[in-house]
């Protein structure tokens, strides 16, 4: 299974940010909290900033800035499980138990 990236390996990429480089703190993978030396970390780089990743509805135009970026390569999406859309509740369970390193994909 692939290390999840959060707590201590976002602190150290935090760390590492270029001038006016931003990182993304996205759930809770890592299942451990991040703690940022503030004051070390003005001393690697000017005006990097951390923000949370909230989503919020319409999906809409999201999705398909992500289904654009997919087709040009841009995104690659690492996809960890795929089945069929009758097997969604097993998706489900192996997503919740952490069992997926990636995305879970049900083919329609």
């Amino acid at each position: 299974m692939l290390d999840n990236v959060g707590g201590r390996q976002l602190a150290q990429a935090f760390y590492r940010l270029e001038d006016d480089g931003v990182a993304m703190a996205i759930g809770r993978a890592a299942r451990e909290s991040t703690i940022i030396d503030f004051e070390l970390a003005g001393t690697r780089s000017a005006r990097g900033r951390i923000e949370n990743f909230n989503v919020s509805t319409p999906f809409g135009d999201d999705l398909a800035r992500l289904v654009e970026l997919l087709a040009t390569g841009e995104l690659v999406a690492q996809v960890g499980w795929r089945g069929p859309w009758n097997t969604a509740m097993e998706a489900a369970d192996a997503l919740l138990a952490r069992r997926v390193a990636g995305k879970a994909v049900l083919d329609v």
